[in-house]
């Protein structure tokens, strides 16, 4: 079985679930191609819907949450429409490429894909993977095969539109190593950190968004002697450089790694911004997380989902030094996260994702 997986630079979560698919495909023997569908646009509109993306979600927070509630409003109709213009080149792609099931993790992705059902030129199975804990705008109205949704959100997946018997629980897919917990000890060796003391992680993303330097300030001033603090910046250079700088010694700063996984193994907290994926990750390690509402708009949408269920705690952002201190301390009990995070996402979402793949085409080949 050959399966092509289509995501978007819009930032690395999308990539990352991507891979996760992949991963698990390519185990059960399926050949996987993952390609950024903003390529398929004409000139260069994929380049100027990816940097403005970055530049807008990491230096104007706010004018992004005034776009999704306008994407909301509106169903998403311009970028739908923007998109549709790439559909022709993704369908040569498709049809040359010769594959046996497409899996989209965007929704840009998913309008290119409609638009080709649409005009009767896609027959393959295809399926949509949400990759944050609400229906996105534009989500239900691709109207494909399938529909992998977090756990608990079927019926908020079906009241966009979403006929039920294609909507399916499967959680969001994580890269295997998140579901597998180094000691943390051998993690902390493997990062040459000290095994004593506590480690705090901060990160917001791939982007290093949000209020980077001034927590790791803060905390470094609250958190108990021995404490560190490791800054993770992404792609950001600019706040990498401002942290080298200026940071204080309890501060670690870190650029763009591909040890975030071995990271969170080595901490005992970590703070960051609600992204799906990032969100995603955190649980399948059971790290209690303290969330930094730093992007208005569909992360709000997951920090409701997991605070509301108890598997994360949200305070106001100057708030966070002192709670990030009460949890290392002890007067904050987090044991209860921990439990909640066990019961409500289960490992392995991945699997079922590409196992739901795998039956869609059965299905559809006869």
């Amino acid at each position: 079985m050959k399966l092509l997986i289509l995501t978007c630079s819009t930032g690395g979560g999308h990539t990352s679930a991507a891979k996760a698919i992949a991963q698990s495909a390519e185990e059960s023997g399926c050949e996987c191609v993952i390609v950024d569908a903003l390529k398929f646009l004409p000139g260069v509109d994929g380049k100027v819907i990816s940097h403005g993306h970055t530049f807008v979600y990491r230096h104007l927070p706010r004018l992004f949450g005034m776009g999704y509630k306008f994407e909301r409003r509106g169903g998403a109709r311009a970028f739908r429409v923007e998109c549709v213009r790439g559909a022709g080149n993704l369908g040569n792609y498709i049809a040359e490429g010769e594959f046996d099931a497409v899996v989209s993790v965007h929704v840009f992705a998913s309008f290119m894909l409609a638009a080709l059902r649409k005009r009767g030129r896609l027959e393959l199975p295809c399926v949509n993977v949400a990759t944050d804990y609400t229906c996105s705008p534009g989500f239900a109205e691709c109207r494909l095969d399938l529909n992998c949704v977090p756990h608990g959100l079927s019926e908020e997946f079906v009241s966009c539109g979403l006929a039920p018997e294609t909507v399916l629980e499967t959680g969001i897919p994580v890269a295997r190593e998140y579901g597998e917990n180094l000691p943390q000890a051998l993690a902390r060796k493997s990062l040459n950190l000290p095994e004593e003391g506590a480690l705090v992680l901060l990160m917001c993303g791939s982007m290093g968004c949000g209020p980077m330097e001034w927590l790791a300030g803060e905390l470094s001033r609250a958190l108990p002697e021995g404490t560190l603090v490791a800054a993770l910046c992404g792609t950001n250079e600019k706040l990498r450089t401002a942290l080298e700088r200026s940071g204080p010694k309890s501060v670690l700063t870190v650029g763009y790694t591909k040890q975030v996984s071995l990271w969170m193994d080595a901490a005992n907290l970590i703070i960051s911004k609600p992204g799906g994926l990032t969100s995603s990750e955190t649980m399948a390690k059971r790290l209690p997380m303290l969330i930094v509402d730093a992007v208005p708009g569909v992360e709000t949408k997951n920090l409701e989902y997991l605070t509301g269920r108890g598997c994360a705690l949200h305070v106001p952002v100057e708030d966070i030094p002192a709670t990030a201190c009460a949890v290392i301390d002890g007067r904050l009990d987090v044991s209860g996260m921990r439990a909640n995070i066990g019961e409500i996402f289960p490992h392995g979402a991945a699997k079922r994702v590409t196992e739901a793949v795998f039956e869609l085409a059965r299905v559809k080949q006869g």
